[in-house]
């Protein structure tokens, strides 16, 4: 994240505050509350943090045309979590953007699993692709 912060400050000098607080996807619940203008505002901070995040992995226009998606989101906290507000939504929206992908729909993404664990100094959001012949 702070790699990601550099690059968005270094593009965005007038900016002062942090666009991802969190290195976790927010959940379905989170953005469902919100009026729509900030619905929108953070659909796409996260966009383009996928977006940057492909093209620094190097994975930019790889167009994968049949995957499974593992997504394991791991919480600093051992508050109750409930798997299916993980939904990385916007994630996949910008890797289709970046081109990693070809699209998200189920013709592509085979399938996507969700799990979640407990990681109090470390917490974050693994993502394993896993491409199909």
């Amino acid at each position: 994240m702070e790699k990601y912060n550099q690059y968005y400050f270094s593009q965005h000098p007038r900016a002062t505050k942090k666009q991802i607080d969190k290195p976790r996807h927010p959940s379905i619940n989170q953005w469902c509350i919100l009026p729509r203008m900030q619905m929108n505002a953070l659909k796409q901070k996260w966009k383009l943090f996928g977006c940057w995040l492909i093209n620094e992995l190097g994975y930019t226009n790889m167009k994968l045309d049949s995957f499974d998606i593992i997504m394991t989101v791991f919480f600093d906290t051992k508050r109750r979590h409930d798997v299916d507000n993980q939904v990385p939504k916007f994630l996949l929206d910008s890797f289709t953007e970046s081109g990693f992908i070809v699209d998200d729909d189920e013709k592509h993404l085979r399938s996507l699993t969700l799990k979640t664990g407990y990681d109090k100094n470390n917490p974050r959001t693994e993502i394993e692709v896993i491409i199909n012949d």
